[in-house]
């Protein structure tokens, strides 16, 4: 069944209401880990450390973002990259940082031609007013750059969060996933995914001026007939329940296979089926 991205994350705000827990710079960084790899603290430091320090083509990419927002808790983003998605011209990795953010690193998504278009959607944390920038290297090394100004009303990054040091440990997230059942040859289809999650910082203090250990959603994966689709590195800004909007080419019948792995050593899992016809 396919299901509009406003009615998805109706259904999914619905669910996730019922799981919420109480009231120097490096030059070779494996950011596909699993939420232990470094954070810089320049937005700069943080784009030279993962595609080098340029040239940036100001063309090409796109990051959209609403002019203002009122709470910097859940800020809507949508990336989209010109590119044939094929073997010759794909993007390879996207990366989204924040300038002003405590740690700069927001996202980073890796494609695949299968994907049949270059975007995807999600929501992040911003601490108040400031640039985001997208950055991304291209199948034949190409980089691009694209730069946005957001206004913030009422920020949320380092503190954004509810509950004890025990409902954060003892939470049970719940995902869901969105996507049709059938498809022409050569369609390409969305996909939604979304997970219920604190997205804990590790930056907040409780009422005893005790930190709250961080726990977070460090990664998201979606597979097509077992080959990798669209995957994704998520840092603390990410707004809590992470949501994923995004492509895939439809060629055959296969399964899309789904995991969010959790800095708690736990995945979960999804899958849906898709036929072509």
């Amino acid at each position: 069944m396919t299901t509009s991205r406003r009615d998805f994350l109706r259904a999914g705000a619905a669910a996730l209401a019922l799981a919420r827990p109480g009231a120097g710079r490096a030059q070779s960084v494996d950011v596909r880990g699993r939420g232990y790899d470094p954070l810089w603290r320049d937005a700069e430091d943080a784009i030279s450390a993962f595609l080098g320090p340029g040239p940036y083509a100001r063309q090409g990419a796109r990051l959209t973002t609403p002019d203002a927002v009122d709470n910097g808790a859940s800020v809507p983003i949508s990336v989209r990259i010109d590119s044939a998605m094929n073997a010759q011209d794909y993007p390879r990795v996207a990366h989204v940082v924040a300038h002003a953010n405590p740690n700069p690193q927001v996202v980073s998504v890796w494609f695949t031609p299968a994907s049949g278009r270059a975007a995807f959607s999600t929501r992040i944390r911003l601490e108040r007013s400031q640039k985001i920038t997208l950055v991304v290297q291209m199948s034949d090394g190409r980089l691009l750059r694209d730069d946005v100004e957001v206004e913030i009303a009422a920020g949320a990054c380092a503190d954004d969060g509810s509950g004890t040091i025990q409902d954060v440990a003892s939470f049970r997230p719940l995902s869901r996933v969105s996507a049709p059942a059938q498809a022409r040859p050569g369609e390409i289809v969305t996909i939604r995914a979304l997970i219920s999650h604190p997205m804990e910082t590790g930056l907040r203090l409780n009422e005893l001026d005790d930190w709250v250990r961080q726990r977070i959603i460090s990664s998201f994966s979606c597979s097509y007939g077992g080959e990798s689709l669209f995957r994704a590195r998520l840092y603390p800004s990410v707004a809590a329940n992470p949501f994923f909007e995004f492509h895939c080419r439809a060629t055959h019948d296969a399964a899309l296979d789904f995991a969010w792995y959790d800095t708690q050593d736990l995945t979960f899992v999804n899958q849906a089926r898709l036929t072509v016809r």
